[in-house]
């Protein structure tokens, strides 16, 4: 389809982001959310592409970081994310630096930021998963991988770009899988990634750890369809798990004329998937983080 793979953006994105974090820290951090992310328009094969980030708001170890990319002068993709300095036992250490706003722009900015964080805070404590919430869903995907040093910024640490890449990809591929996707040709149709939610990592993901991810489908519209993904690590000595993070993947169905494609109708197989049906449309309803075609808005 000649357009930039989703997980790629997010990689970059994150990527940046942790780049004006180190820059203020003087020191290595690690990623703690990937929030509002949203894809505003497709980036196509050729385009010149610019990302920046800035580091919005500063609290004791943590830094609220906002991230664009640009074609030209157009936003296209943006989102927000939270960095934390770390020590070599991967323990939060104080940034040591404060952003003092001059500016009536500067204030704002800061004020905006703070309040992201507060919110963060409140929804972490409320909604910090005890168990697989991708367990009861019926459409799955799933894989596993061993984290070896080209995954990781320093040899000790995953990149976190390549671990958010990855949950793209496999929620991707749950997504083709729903369309009978045959592999590309000229004019085959493809699903793309519009949207994530916020996504709060737990705990990190060192080198040699065992990674499951799993898939799960958690609702379908007319032209998108919103994954589930869960990222747990595996102790391979004694088979107990812990999750690493979860979140929502939206995808939009794009057919070879570039246009949104309706996906085949699926139906909750239980009560479960009854909920997470509900829940999605209640997140569409108050104005979550996704991009909704013009075509979908008539569902």
């Amino acid at each position: 389809m000649g357009r930039l793979h989703g997980g790629d953006m997010l990689k970059m994105l994150i990527d940046t982001g942790m780049l004006s974090s180190i820059k203020v820290a003087k020191g290595p951090v690690v990623l703690a959310s990937l929030d509002n992310v949203v894809f505003k328009k497709p980036i196509y094969l050729g385009d010149v592409i610019r990302i920046v980030s800035q580091v919005d708001y500063i609290g004791n170890s943590s830094m609220e970081v906002e991230m664009k990319a640009f074609r030209g002068d157009e936003p296209i993709v943006t989102a927000t994310g939270v960095y934390v300095k770390v020590d070599d036992n991967v323990r939060p250490l104080a940034v040591g630096e404060k952003i003092i706003p001059v500016k009536d722009e500067e204030r704002l900015i800061v004020e905006e930021a703070r309040k992201r964080r507060e919110l963060r805070l409140k929804k972490l404590k409320e909604s910090v998963p005890l168990e697989d919430p991708t367990e009861k869903l019926t459409v799955k995907l799933h894989n596993v991988i061993y984290v070896t040093p080209e995954m990781t910024y320093d040899g000790r640490l995953i990149s976190a770009g390549k671990i958010v890449k990855l949950m793209d990809d496999l929620g991707g591929m749950l997504g083709l899988s729903l369309i009978n996707y045959k592999g590309f040709k000229d004019g085959s149709d493809t699903v793309v990634t519009v949207s994530v939610s916020d996504t709060a990592f737990l705990s990190p993901i060192k080198l040699g750890d065992v990674v499951e991810m799993t898939a799960g489908l958690s609702y379908v519209g007319k032209t998108s369809i919103e994954v589930l993904i869960t990222v747990k690590t595996r102790n391979p000595k004694d088979g107990t798990s812990r999750i690493v993070t979860t979140a929502f993947f939206n995808y939009v169905r794009i057919g070879g004329d570039g246009r949104p494609k309706e996906f085949p109708p699926y139906y909750p197989k239980n009560e479960y998937e009854k909920k997470m049906f509900e829940s999605a449309l209640a997140r569409r309803h108050r104005g979550s983080p996704y991009v909704i075609s013009e075509k979908e808005r008539g569902q």
